[in-house]
Formats: structure tokens, C-alpha cells, sequence
């Protein structure tokens, strides 16, 4: 059931504090987008301007939220496509609770299985290309990016069986700028890691084949990261024992590193990094969230104080819940859920059981 948030009500005053958060609610409009829909106004063609800038992210507003929670998907393009066409090569959503916070983060590997209306393999193939497939340029040559993201966000909801109001779609090539601007973000590395065929952008096709590689390094402990090794931290898919799914997991760990770099910085003290900030983000995030949307989620995010407990999942087969088959039906690597991939009812059930605290109907057995 999809119901309403208005968070209009009267609040008390903050003084600076309030101001502060006018400045984030600004800023974060990097992890949501929220620039698509202020580019196609006048004001967003030039420099935007504080004043009229705020203004209009205090009109009024309403939250769409299902069952209790905000959701987004967040779509990571190959930074060596071509604008916003490609492989999505980053399946996140993220959720909050409206009424206890609860934020949770679900990824799906690149090499997850589902059915898809594709002229390609029977008419499936690994669900990172549903955006491209969605898209149409197969059968077209034309891209539509409305159809596209419609198209995986309807794969997506299928496999985890909710409702996903929101998405914003990022193109790495524009990421790296992104944490540059902010100084870098801070990780905290796990277990060291050497990745010796990581892609080198613009040398797909170079010969010989090894000169398409580059050998990229971490070592373990908590360090700042650059732009550019950022983006090397979240694409690298080499170098560990679980490839894909700990590049999964390296992932949701930059998003929240932006977080936490933005809500650390005082921006409003730094109005040339601040509009810098702002064009970047525009080129690199498309979304359908507008400004008064954005607001109201960061108003949202702002009730619940610190939402570092963040609960996460990525559907490997350390899950349970996924599996790699062993035969070359599928034409490839891939992995495929338990109990086939027409029905996802385990996956389903975890994700209720994470966003709800409460095992699903489907988990007894039945249809999703």
C-alpha cells in the first residue's frame, strides 16, 4: 500500500543548527540526485544562486513512502560507457523507516540471473543489463533512459518484492569528481587487497591485451581516499576470494563515507566549492526526485539524529540465498536464487524480515 508523509508540521526553531541543515539538505542531493528535475527550470542553467536556491527547496512537499518506508534505487553506470547508456554495474536500494529510522541497504550482484524480454539468450541475461535492455537501442538504436531505468527498477522490485519509488542513476566518470570536490572520503579498509587487471578506461580494445590493465593496490586501515581511488575502491572486482560480492560490499561502504564527508563539512562557508559541488552533481546524477522531495527525506533522515546502525545484505551465496550452478546452461558465470529464478520467495522473505523485523507469507512457501 503506498500512502503519504507530509512533514509540514510546525517545528521548533534550531538557530544554527537549521541552517546547517539547509546547507545539507543542498548537499546531499548527491546521494539522491534531485538536480535532474531543477535543471529543466530556468535557474538551473547558470550558477545557482543561495537565495532562490533555498527558497525553492522550502516549498512545500509530500514524501512518497510504501509500507512505512522511503526507498531508492540507486543505479551506478560504467564510467567507460558513453552519458547515462550502459551496464549497471552498481544495484543498490536503499530504505528508511519513517516512523524508527532502520536504514537498510540491499545490493544485487552483476551477475545476478533473471528473465528478461532481450533478443539475447533466450530472452535472458544478468541483471545488470536490464537498464541497457530496457533501454531499446538494440532494436531502435535509439536510447530511451525513461524506459530504462522503468524497465530495471521493474526487475528489481520483482526480486525483492517491493515497491521502489525513487532511483537515481550515476555515472562513475562524474563520482570521481564529486569526492574530489569533497576532499576525499574516509574508509576504513578491511582486509588488503591487489587487483592486477583493473580496466583502464579508453584502452578496451588496446594490444597488446595486458596494456588494458593496471595493477591497483589497498592496504588495510582507515585512509582518505581520492577521487580516483575511490572509484577503484567501489569498481574493483579482482584481488579478493569473493570478487563481485565484496566489491558489493566495498560499495555501500563509499555511499556512506559520502555521507558522512558531507554531514562533516560546512559549506555554506564555501560558496565556490559549494556551486561546484552543484554542477557536478548534475551532470553525473539523474533522478526523478525533486528539491522538495529531497528535502523532505533529509527533514526525515534529520528526526532520527545518528543513522550509522546501518543493516545490509547483499545477495551472495554467503546469504543463502543465491547460488552459483554448476553446468554451462546459462552460458557463463552467474548466480541464480534457490528455488529457481521464477520465483524469488527466499529472497523476498529476507527482505521483508530486514526492513520489517518479520518473516513474509512467501517464506511458507507460497507465490511471491
Amino acid at each position: 500500500m503506498t500512502k503519504y508523509l507530509d512533514l509540514d508540521a510546525p517545528r521548533p526553531k534550531r538557530g544554527r543548527k537549521l541552517k546547517r541543515w539547509l546547507v545539507l539538505l543542498a548537499i546531499l542531493l548527491a546521494l539522491g540526485g534531485g538536480l535532474l528535475a531543477f535543471s529543466r527550470t530556468p535557474f538551473g542553467q547558470g550558477l545557482l544562486a543561495p537565495v532562490s536556491f533555498f527558497a525553492r527547496l522550502l516549498e512545500p512537499t509530500k514524501l512518497t513512502e510504501v509500507d512505512g518506508r522511503v526507498n531508492v534505487l540507486i543505479l551506478g553506470l560504467d564510467s567507460r560507457t558513453d552519458g547515462f547508456q550502459g551496464l549497471t554495474d552498481t544495484i543498490l536500494v536503499e530504505s528508511v523507516s519513517v516512523a524508527e529510522g532502520q536504514p537498510v541497504l540491499v545490493s544485487i550482484p552483476r551477475d545476478f540471473w533473471v528473465k528478461m524480454d532481450c533478443p539475447i539468450a533466450l530472452g535472458a541475461k544478468k541483471i545488470n543489463a536490464a537498464y541497457n535492455c530496457g533501454g531499446g537501442a538494440y532494436s531502435s538504436g535509439k536510447f530511451d533512459q525513461e524506459k530504462a531505468v522503468s524497465f530495471a527498477k521493474a526487475k528489481v522490485e520483482e526480486v525483492l518484492g517491493i515497491k521502489i519509488p525513487y532511483y537515481a542513476i550515476v555515472n562513475f566518470a562524474g563520482f570521481k569528481e564529486i569526492v574530489d570536490t569533497l576532499g576525499g572520503i574516509n574508509v576504513c579498509v578491511e582486509e588488503a587487497f591487489t587487483d592486477n587487471a583493473y580496466p583502464v578506461p579508453g584502452r578496451e580494445n588496446a594490444l597488446p591485451v595486458y596494456t588494458r590493465y593496471e595493477v591497483v593496490k589497498f592496504s588495510a586501515g582507515c585512509q582518505t581516499l581520492s577521487g580516483d581511488r575511490a572509484l577503484k575502491f567501489a569498481r574493483s572486482r579482482h584481488g579478493t576470494a569473493n570478487g563481485d560480492f565484496d566489491r558489493a560490499r566495498r560499495q555501500q561502504k563509499v555511499i556512506m563515507a559520502v555521507k558522512d564527508k558531507i554531514m562533516s563539512l560546512d559549506l555554506l562557508l564555501n560558496p565556490s566549492k559549494l556551486s561546484q559541488l552543484y554542477q557536478q552533481i548534475n551532470a553525473a546524477v539523474k533522478t526523478n526526485a525533486s528539491f522538495g522531495e529531497i528535502r523532505k527525506a533529509l527533514e526525515l533522515v534529520g528526526k532520527f539524529g545518528d543513522l550509522s546502525q546501518i543493516s545490509s545484505l547483499v545477495l551472495d551465496p554467503a546469504s543463502g540465498l543465491v547460488y552459483h550452478p554448476n553446468n554451462s546452461l546459462f552460458g557463463g558465470y552467474v548466480i541464480v536464487p534457490k528455488g529457481g529464478n521464477t520465483y524469488y520467495t527466499k529472497i523476498q522473505a529476507a527482505v521483508q524480515k530486514l526492513f520489517f523485523g518479520t518473516k513474509s507469507g512467501a517464506d511458507s512457501g507460497g507465490n511471491p
